[in-house]
């Protein structure tokens, strides 16, 4: 057990060559969402899009992809792990993208939400307390937090106030490497620490059955004196109405 972790601690840390390769992997990820967001149109089917992002990776030369992407509308967006299916595209629903690639062999991760046309109140609530549990984890991060469980507090307690329990029903993040799930990982009964020099995701949810989901996240390195966020995706309410 003891050389399993301390292999895990090793790898959890990332040198600058490793470091670009995730950045680079993030970068062609950002450039697929921005392709895909100017196809979406009312009447598109998830596997349609879910078909375009294949094709806009093997394009932009990283063919292999993290995990099989994630595109969900409306009601799926409740479904953490939802396969895209035929369900289409209409005025105001909550869309929901999960994707990313690897270079040579560095995965990147990312979450986007997005609503087609104004949301309406609950959409909004939600996605703006999702976007703050988000902040009020980097802010813990920022101020020289290490301990895994703290930092999911901070995000998880701010949305079960909101909530109630169970709407968040996963952890806050995970380390990225050559895996897309590697340690440490962001838990609340887990007593990891987390090293400097690794690259974790923040990624809090809320879903609700039948009615949709949001969830953000980010890939950030951990740093000396707080993180570096290395996800460019605007995430503003402003910036994911379309």
């Amino acid at each position: 057990m003891e050389k399993t972790k301390l292999i895990h601690e090793v790898r959890a840390v990332k040198s600058q060559k490793e470091l670009r390769n995730i950045i680079k992997a993030q970068r062609i990820s950002e450039q697929v969402l921005i392709d895909t967001l100017k196809i979406l149109k009312v009447g598109v089917m998830e596997i349609e899009v879910e078909k375009f992002i294949k094709k806009s990776f093997v394009k932009y030369g990283a063919p292999i992809l993290s995990f099989p992407p994630i595109v969900s509308f409306g009601k799926n967006t409740a479904n953490i792990h939802h396969s895209p299916s035929k369900t289409k595209l209409k005025i105001g629903d909550t869309i929901m993208f999960d994707f990313g690639c690897t270079v040579n062999h560095y995965c990147s991760d990312m979450t986007r939400t997005y609503f087609l046309g104004e949301p309406n109140n609950k959409q909004r609530k939600t996605y703006l307390a999702v976007l703050e549990a988000q902040e009020r984890a980097f802010k813990k991060i920022n101020n020289g937090e290490r301990r895994a469980k703290l930092i999911d507090r901070s995000a998880r307690e701010f949305l079960n106030k909101k909530f109630g329990a169970n709407r968040f029903s996963h952890g806050l993040g995970h380390g990225v490497g050559t895996v897309i799930h590697e340690w440490p990982n962001f838990k609340p009964k887990i007593e990891d620490i987390i090293p400097v020099g690794c690259v974790m995701t923040v990624e809090p949810g809320l879903y609700f059955k039948n009615f949709g989901g949001v969830r953000i996240e980010d890939m950030i390195l951990i740093t000396k004196n707080g993180y570096k966020n290395l996800t460019n995706a605007p995430k503003n309410i402003e910036e994911v109405i379309l």
